[in-house]
């Protein structure tokens, strides 16, 4: 029985609606949002830490269709779907109407999805349990399937920066043989590449060095009467269906790492144009389904992902990939184990994340006039805040200048890469995944005794075929999708 106390609701409250806020400003990504939350966790207690990063991960997935519907930007990557019809709708006057079937189907989706990581989750940890060497090498192995998606059409950019992330995570002593490589000599680099000052570079300090370029606000004049926000019984009933499917396929792509809220918005989009005939208005000029179905997966696949990262230690996207790596920061140990050594802070999870996505919706529709007015302020007036945020955060992980140091080079690296069109989310998963990926092949391949019995276990054993045809078809998932996600926006642009 867990023991709940007030006070956790306020952490909640307060990640809340930094996550909208943030989640509303368009370029400062959910990731971004969660690597700023996190470091302002660095020497709390675990429960209201966990409190803290939920309540931001559900504001944040919320707030990014704002400014889609708003200004015809994004927030976050999840809300581009939300685009098509949410920005059409507001030039007819119905932004109201958007807003409010936006906010109102997020909500649906993520009880949908908190319904479903409770029930489905226990379920997964209990098969997770019989997984062997092979079992782990292959799953984290499709959790780096990830690197496609997040590869921003360009597959061979994404592996490139998955290799750089990968060589950084062998760096220190070889868990194996116990031996030092690629330290050149370096004491600093001795322990290895804390990965949380890493990831705070690479997606807080690169925003910053970002954001110096740009000194562009939003002209943005609207305002809307809370009443106004709350959709009608007729248009509910007109998108139930679309509602209904969304939430089980975004749930169902958010369980699959390499996909998430982006990928599941995309696929319920795509499925909603197919299979509805006579939508509210055509597809692409302010169709009620268009918002309602990318918005209901959106929040649905947060249940999908948080089951694959708690009860299998593979992040779904990479936000759970922060995530996670939060968690190992507060001593929690995501993975096939944890629903038997940690039940009880998954159902703190569960809880935070049921009341998350309840104040996402109570301060997305109370506090939506306050957020557009939050985005006239100039882009580079959060420089500051972004920057003393990853200094202090980088510093509190081992009060080590060293960290922040090496904060600040991934803060370069990360801008460099982003200058040059390079994907920055594939470095952060392999760093996190590149060692679990080794251990378990290494582990795996001493308790075969060849390269040939190694590959010959991964039919032979049933779980890891599973996994192995899961993997294939994760890719094919992926290569679908990136197809229609490029038709998409060519036919965006004409």
């Amino acid at each position: 029985m867990i023991e709940f106390e007030l006070i956790y609701v306020w952490y909640i409250f307060v990640g809340c609606i930094i996550g909208l806020v943030m989640g509303a400003l368009p370029g400062l990504t959910v990731t971004m949002t969660i690597v700023l939350v996190v470091s302002l966790t660095f020497g709390w207690e675990m429960i209201p830490a966990l409190a803290f990063i939920m309540g931001a991960y559900a504001g944040g997935v919320m707030g990014g269709s704002i400014s889609a519907i708003t200004l015809n930007i994004p927030g976050t990557a999840a809300a581009v779907s939300t685009v098509f019809d949410g920005y059409p709708l507001k030039l007819k006057g119905e932004a109201n109407n958007a807003l409010g079937i936006a906010m109102f189907v997020s909500l649906i989706g993520g009880l949908f999805g908190f319904i479903m990581l409770a029930f489905v989750g226990p379920l997964i940890g209990k098969i997770a349990l019989k997984f062997g060497s092979q079992e782990y090498f292959l799953i984290t192995l499709w959790g780096i399937s990830l690197v496609a998606v997040l590869s921003q059409g360009n597959i061979l950019k994404g592996l490139l920066t998955a290799f750089v992330g990968i060589f950084i995570g062998m760096i220190g002593m070889d868990p194996i043989t116990g031996l030092m490589r690629f330290t050149f000599g370096s004491k600093i680099l001795s322990g290895g590449v804390n990965y949380i000052a890493a990831m705070i570079g690479l997606f807080g300090m690169k925003e910053a060095f970002v954001q110096l370029q740009k000194s562009k606000t939003f002209n943005v004049d609207e305002s809307y009467k809370i009443k106004d926000l709350f959709p009608s019984k007729k248009i509910i009933k007109k998108i139930f269906p679309a509602m209904t499917w969304s939430s089980a396929i975004g749930y169902i792509i958010g369980l699959l790492p390499g996909a998430g809220g982006d990928i599941g918005a995309l696929v319920c989009y795509g499925v909603t144009k197919s299979v509805v005939k006579n939508p509210s208005s055509p597809f692409g000029e302010g169709a009620y389904e268009g918002i309602a179905a990318p918005e209901t997966a959106n929040d649905a696949s947060i249940g999908g992902d948080l089951t694959t990262m708690l009860t299998l230690g593979i992040p779904g996207d990479s936000i759970t990939a922060v995530i996670l790596g939060s968690f190992y920061m507060h001593g929690l140990l995501p993975g096939p184990t944890f629903m038997l050594t940690d039940k009880i802070y998954f159902y703190y999870i569960l809880s935070f994340l049921f009341i998350g996505t309840l104040f996402a919706y109570v301060f997305g529709i109370v506090g939506s006039n306050l957020m557009l007015k939050v985005l006239k302020f100039p882009k580079w007036s959060l420089v500051p805040l972004i920057t003393l945020l990853c200094v202090i955060g980088s510093y509190a992980l081992q009060n080590n200048i060293s960290d922040v140091f090496m904060m600040l080079f991934f803060g370069v690296i990360g801008y460099i890469f982003e200058m040059r069109d390079y994907p920055v989310s594939p470095i952060v998963l392999a760093i996190i995944l590149g060692p679990m990926i080794e251990v378990n092949f290494r582990q795996a391949l001493i308790s075969t005794g060849s390269p040939v019995a190694l590959a010959s276990s991964f039919v032979t054993r049933p779980l890891a075929l599973v996994i192995l045809i899961l993997i294939i078809g994760s890719f094919l998932l992926q290569n679908f999708t990136m197809k229609s996600e490029n038709k998409s926006e060519i036919k965006s642009v004409e």
